[in-house]
């Protein structure tokens, strides 16, 4: 098997320094235009690959940007195809990490990433103390929260703004003549189901009508079966309810499963408002109405604030807010 070509063999082949070549292979302003352009040709033509782990020691940086996704099943799964496109344009990578919302192991997959010399943190965290994470990152690489878990003023978050989102999703069932509407939330608490639980009371006071709201368990099981659980037990509740406002999009697939396989038809008898925007829910067979996160927008702020909190990482923290947008399909309808 032929040897890699190394920067020294480089050097020797073309009578330079190590130094040279090293400047010349980095891009450094010092470095001649034809020495440059002599080193990169003879780069080339004997196949040089440069060893990035060691230009990550010698550099202590790199340019990947770890992410650590609680359950990549969840819209952040889908999140991530949008982070990565925006770092491909920032000539950075991405390294994904599972969690599977064991806390455990996202200690491990964030010391893990640190210890690599990671340029940056995404995290979207399993519990809404994130104390640890925080200090193991502190002063030694960038970290950017994502998600409604991680509101505190101290650190970096990007968050869609769920308060205007539910406040859409609600007045949109109500508009259409709905008044006797429930709630299906996940067991886990977040500011950002904190949020919602606050806009749906806010607003069944203002209708004059009763909370109805239904709450998974970790019984319930993964994300779909939960909806599908409080949907059954909603049907069994007796309560006459015309719409449902499902916290999570996944959560609604279920629901929706639960209110078909009883002869429910949805939207005619119940409308179903979802809440995140997953790819699944503009199927054709789906048509789910839902509140659609700006994955986009979302990712090009997280880029752009790591990329800046890299040159100070002692710099002020940054908040974002971005507006969702409602996004009317064939799961609801005007009564």
């Amino acid at each position: 098997m032929q040897k890699p070509v190394t920067m020294r063999m480089l050097a020797k082949e073309l009578g330079l320094s190590l130094s040279a070549v090293s400047k010349a292979l980095n891009d450094y302003p010092d470095i001649g235009t034809e020495t440059k352009t002599l080193v990169l040709s003879k780069a080339a033509e004997l196949g040089y690959s440069p060893n990035i782990l060691a230009r990550n020691l010698a550099r202590k940086t790199s340019n990947f940007v770890g992410v650590v996704i609680r359950d990549v099943s969840s819209i952040y799964g889908e999140m991530f195809k949008s982070l990565n496109e925006v770092a491909r344009r920032c000539d950075l990578h991405l390294i994904l990490y599972d969690t599977n919302n064991d806390t455990d192991v996202e200690k491990w997959c964030v010391q893990n990433l640190i210890d690599s010399m990671a340029m940056g943190l995404v995290v979207t965290p399993v519990s809404e103390d994130v104390s640890g994470i925080v200090e193991m990152a502190r002063g030694r690489v960038p970290l950017v929260f994502l998600g409604g878990k991680v509101t505190d003023a101290s650190v970096n978050y990007v968050c869609s703004d769920s308060t205007a989102g539910t406040e859409m999703a609600l007045r949109h069932l109500i508009a259409d003549g709905h008044r006797r509407i429930a709630m299906v939330c996940d067991h886990k608490k977040s500011s950002s189901r904190s949020s919602k639980l606050a806009v749906y009371r806010r607003l069944m006071g203002e209708i004059g009508e009763p909370e109805r709201v239904f709450y998974s368990s970790e019984a319930d099981g993964d994300i779909m079966q939960a909806g599908y659980c409080q949907g059954r037990r909603l049907l069994g509740s007796g309560e006459d309810v015309t719409a449902v406002f499902v916290v999570k999009d996944v959560m609604a697939l279920g629901v929706i499963q639960a209110l078909t396989e009883a002869g429910v038809k949805v939207p005619e008898q119940i409308s179903v408002i979802g809440y995140d925007g997953i790819d699944a829910a503009a199927l054709p067979m789906v048509r789910l109405t839902t509140v659609a996160q700006p994955r986009m927008e979302m990712a090009e702020k997280i880029i752009d604030i790591l990329r800046r909190h890299a040159e100070n990482v002692d710099a002020a923290p940054e908040h974002y807010q971005a507006m969702p947008e409602l996004v009317v399909r064939g799961s609801s309808a005007r009564l």
